[in-house]
């Protein structure tokens, strides 16, 4: 006859071996920690493996900046050479007339006589073989006696005159109006003899002198001769 064993009844757990509710939650957190930190690893590890690629990159964009462009040389063009008119200025006109250049003359004008006086054309000459010249404004006129000493006071300058450069070349003339005032009409003129006048150019301290017998007055004060611009003949 068999017999069965008696069924044990089913053991429980002491209660050691079971967690309480704050241990439980323990455990899960530090789970949770556990894997932040596994994620964390593996984010780190791929910004590292990423650092080389983007630092190439911006090594070889900045290599490729830094080299030169192979076009900016070609289209490079020489700077054009500087013109003669930006480098020499401007061509210089004809210089002025100079008493060396120069010959005069007087001459007398149709219908110069006039109460008291007389009216003439003093001209002057280009002579020279240097090429043209140019007088303008008026001239300096004085008499000389025989011995080369000025008598009285030189011209005065007629009113109204304008002073116009007039071009001469070889062989040309230039004229001034040379009046002239009997010297008897003053009675303290002191009368003298004269044989020359002294001419000055314009714009020149050197002088010539023209073959012109007259009177005039040694009182300085008395003005018998007055002279105008020099006018293109």
């Amino acid at each position: 006859m068999i017999t069965s064993a008696p069924v044990s009844a089913p053991r429980k757990l002491s209660t050691r071996h079971r967690l309480s509710p704050s241990r439980r939650a323990l455990t899960l957190v530090a789970l949770l920690a556990l894997s932040g930190s596994a994620l964390a690893g593996c984010g780190s590890r791929d910004d590292a493996d990423a650092s080389p690629s983007a630092s190439a990159t911006e090594g070889a964009s900045a290599g490729a900046s830094a080299a030169p462009s192979p076009s900016a040389s070609p289209s490079a063009e020489p700077a054009p050479a500087s013109s003669p008119a930006a480098t020499g200025g401007a061509a210089q006109g004809p210089l002025p007339c100079t008493a060396g250049m120069l010959a005069g003359s007087v001459e007398d004008l149709p219908g110069g006589a006039a109460p008291g006086g007389v009216y003439r054309a003093l001209v002057l000459t280009n002579t020279s073989a240097d090429g043209t010249c140019t007088v303008a404004g008026y001239p300096g006129v004085s008499y000389l006696d025989a011995a080369g000493q000025q008598v009285g006071a030189p011209a005065a300058r007629a009113e109204g005159g304008e002073a116009v450069p007039v071009t001469l070349a070889p062989g040309q003339s230039a004229a001034a109006e040379l009046q002239e005032t009997v010297a008897q009409k003053y009675g303290d003129c002191q009368v003298q003899e004269t044989a020359s006048l002294l001419v000055y150019p314009p714009e020149d301290t050197a002088s010539l002198t023209i073959a012109y017998p007259s009177t005039g007055c040694a009182n300085a004060d008395i003005e018998l001769l007055h002279v105008g611009t020099l006018q293109a003949r």
